[in-house]
């Protein structure tokens, strides 16, 4: 029997548990029909490496019925064409605790008659995306709708090894290819291909190690063909079709950045030899020829932008050369423009960079990993939720759509192993420094909290709350005699202690939120002795941090305490990127403060408010430093809330110079960090466009969505104008701010069913306020002038005396 390679057995009890506790309720009538009925073909599905087959079946049709759908699923990857007609290729990446099937209505490529489902499976070895496994296939076509005739995989399908898939080279991203069309005959996805000779399918008999199947919930990618390639500088369209002989190289340019895979027609002599690769290697793919007209598609997708087609022999005429992009279905219905155009161009190649960011799963990049990591958010869902529309659900218009978001918690859950703890990514066998990340860990429950608020969805909140106390629990059994958790930091890269374990103020402050996550969703679900127990622990823990890590000296919170200052000195020497950190100094076990420290107190709501000020003042002055992306993530929210229009406008200033570089690179997509290093299209970069939503147009949720209350708070800084729409769970939010010589004009428009407070400066000291031509009453609260708007288009005008 195969074992994966898998750290912890997958067989286990608390696992078997874990997974029984996820999707009780989620096994339909469908999934239990697919559980019963794998196949494969008489390979050994035992042994590790790549697995192609290649599955027909045919069926006579009387009638077409408008319901006529198909369910399948594969370990771990699968192509369907039906009557030749290419339909898709899925699964969803999947956890192997918790594998989804795909349900489609396949009514528009039946016929009346003869039919033919043809579906090429393969069983990847293990990458960024792929966990090993068994091979198995297993489907469900229902005709007639869920009601009429059934055809499930069975001993009747016919089978063939998929020969042409030759020994590839690895890569963590993508899966690269070396084919050889001359391995298969031509034609075999067509609906008229003799397949009598190919063997019958073998059912597969021991499921031990098959999860019981879901539905899958998240809608299937949006696959669009991309135009205006350009090829050896000129457009493809007007060269096609084209004579490539041996030691021709052709340069070809995609308009933008994406997220896409390669479909080419050819007419070739047989043994002619394509290399396609791009500089960066992560598309290094290999296909040689047979005989005639033929096609070649690469079934995975690469993050490109610049490839090359090398003729390494004989001679091809290249027909069509198409790229086409797969991603998540989002629309880009939010808008942002403002007086200066180098913020306007962030705002779209950034909003632009989470849409290659959005596949089935939210990437960390798509230039190196294309990794389900579960810091991907922040910042992924901030921006979705105030800029993406995703398809609809139902009849209802998702706004701010959650289901990424839903998906990546619902996956690292099940990640989570018999000792308590949660991978730091998804669906892969990777394990090293970073198969765990404790941070990590906090911003899944956290995540939790903000999918909770954001959808209302008890059931999902319920479904994940044995994982979360798993996981909070194991914190809470690594608390030293002073109260406080010893683990690894992390955080941010830049965090001068990451990778140390210690007992961190970082760390420690994300697990008191973490602990005050799970006190609060405890109390949503019913679990209030749990949630009692959650409540009581955060605030031990917050206490232990303010007792034992704080310094008087400074005013703030020293970084860490340690038991071992000698182990620690020398760990920080050689830690990975240590040139890009500050080198801390150490005193009786105490490590000196750093800003990453007192940032995340504040952040995490763990600074007293007799305590608040004195960290602010050590912040201040040191906004500007050289910090990675994400740290701004955090040091923005707290410069915002300073509600200064000079320091609203710092941050503007530091978003011009630090994403400067990124508008400068050919590809003008999202970086991991301001310099050099790391992926030129990651997650991490993505942020300026949530606080250019949130912040500068102003607009943001007031609470749970259930409360329909939203705040409508520009800061323009020296900005003349700014106007745009931000997509809230309400629907859009248009807004349109333009200052003048005494203050500001402006116009909001707020859903139905929704209040809004609406807060403007308040540093000067007011003259007027209009509001739909009539005179206005505000009220002066936490600096700011504040009144309340019901549904509705407003104008007005506030002004200033100077």
């Amino acid at each position: 029997m195969y074992k994966p390679n898998f750290r912890v057995a997958y067989a286990g009890i608390v696992s078997l548990l874990l997974t029984a506790s996820l999707f009780a309720g989620a096994q339909d009538r469908v999934s239990r029909i697919l559980d019963k009925n794998y196949i494969w073909n008489v390979q050994d599905t035992t042994k590790r490496g790549d697995l192609h087959v290649v599955f027909r079946k045919n069926f006579k049709l009387a009638a077409i019925n408008a319901s006529a759908t198909l369910n399948m699923f594969a370990y771990n990857r699968f192509a369907v064409f039906i009557n030749g007609k290419y339909l898709m290729r899925g699964p969803v990446r999947f956890e192997n605790k918790g594998p989804g099937y795909a349900s489609i209505n396949i009514s528009s490529y039946l016929k009346k008659g003869n039919n033919t489902i043809a579906v090429i499976v393969h069983r990847f070895d293990h990458t960024g995306q792929i966990m090993a496994h068994e091979a198995g296939f297993t489907a469900l076509i229902e005709p007639d709708g869920a009601k009429g005739r059934q055809i499930k995989t069975d001993a009747g399908w016919k089978a063939a090894t998929e020969q042409s898939y030759l020994t590839r080279p690895f890569a963590w991203s993508s899966i690269r290819e070396n084919v050889d069309a001359r391995k298969m005959p031509a034609g075999y996805t067509s609906g008229i291909f003799n397949d009598q000779k190919w063997a019958n399918a073998v059912m597969v008999k021991n499921l031990q190690n098959f999860a019981p199947l879901h539905k899958q919930e998240l809608p299937f990618q949006q696959e669009t063909v991309i135009g205006n390639l350009i090829i050896n500088g000129k457009p493809a369209a007007g060269q096609l079709p084209l004579t490539i002989k041996k030691g021709d190289t052709l340069k070809v340019s995609l308009p933008d950045y994406s997220q896409a895979y390669v479909s080419a027609d050819l007419d070739s002599e047989p043994g002619a030899v394509l290399r396609m690769f791009d500089k960066d290697g992560e598309l290094n793919n290999s296909y040689t020829t047979r005989s005639g007209v033929q096609h070649y598609t690469s079934f995975d997708t690469y993050g490109i932008k610049h490839f090359i087609i090398y003729a390494e022999s004989g001679n091809i005429k290249l027909n069509q050369l198409k790229m086409v992009e797969r991603v998540y279905p989002f629309k880009r219905v939010g808008s942002f423009e403002s007086s200066d155009p180098m913020l306007n161009k962030i705002w779209d190649r950034l909003t632009r960079s989470l849409q290659i960011l959005s596949e089935d799963a939210y990437d960390d990049c798509a230039d190196r990993e294309r990794v389900e990591w579960m810091d991907c958010d922040p910042p992924a869902f901030d921006v979705t939720r105030t800029t993406m529309q995703g398809p609809d659900l139902n009849g209802k218009k998702m706004y701010a759509d959650a289901r990424l978001l839903k998906e990546m918690l619902r996956r690292t859950a099940l990640s989570q192993q018999p000792d308590g703890r949660v991978k730091a990514h998804t669906c892969s066998d990777r394990w090293d420094i970073h198969g765990y990340m404790e941070d990590r860990t906090c911003d899944w429950v956290e995540g939790v909290r903000r999918y909770y608020e954001s959808t209302g969805d008890k059931a999902f909140i319920k479904e994940v709350w044995l994982p979360v106390t798993k996981q909070l629990n194991w914190f809470l059994a690594r608390r030293t005699e002073r109260g406080l958790v010893k683990a690894r930091e992390w955080e941010v890269s830049s965090n001068p202690l990451c990778y140390l374990v210690c007992e961190g103020t970082g760390l420690n402050s994300f697990i008191y939120k973490a602990l005050a996550d799970a006190a609060y969703l405890g109390k949503e679900i019913g679990q209030n002795k749990e949630a009692v127990f959650f409540a009581g622990e955060a605030e031990k823990l917050r206490a232990a941090i303010n007792k034992h890590l704080w310094d008087k000296t400074s005013g703030t919170y020293y970084s860490a305490y340690v038991d071992d200052e000698d182990a620690a000195k020398k760990l920080l020497a050689k830690k990975i990127l240590s040139d890009k950190r500050k080198q801390v100094s150490f005193t009786n076990g105490y490590a000196e403060p750093t800003f990453e420290a007192a940032i995340f107190a504040v952040d995490q709501q763990v600074v007293p408010a007799a305590r608040l000020d004195s960290v602010k003042r050590f912040l201040n002055g040191k906004w500007d430093k050289p910090y990675c992306f994400m740290t701004y993530y955090y040091s923005f929210k707290q410069m915002y809330a300073e509600g200064s229009n000079q320091t609203d406008e710092k941050i503007l200033d530091m978003i011009r110079e630090r994403w400067k570089l990124m508008l400068d690179h050919d590809w003008q997509t999202a970086w991991e960090h301001y310099y050099e290093d790391g992926s030129k299209v990651h997650i991490y970069g993505i942020l300026p466009a949530y606080f250019f939503s949130s912040y500068v147009l102003g607009v943001r949720t007031d609470g749970p969505v259930w409360n329909k209350k939203i705040i409508i708070d520009p800061r323009l800084g020296s900005l003349k104008y700014a106007n745009g729409v931000v997509i809230t769970e309400f629907g859009k939010v248009a807004v349109n701010w333009v200052k003048t010589k005494t203050g500001m004009k402006f116009t909001v428009d707020v859903p139905k069913g929704v209040t809004a407070q609406l807060k403007l400066n308040a540093e000067d000291k007011l003259a007027d306020f209009y509001l739909n031509n009539e005179k206005g009453d505000l009220k002066k609260i936490a600096g700011r002038y504040v009144t309340d708007l019901h549904s509705g288009k407003y104008s007005g005008e506030i002004t200033y005396i100077h």
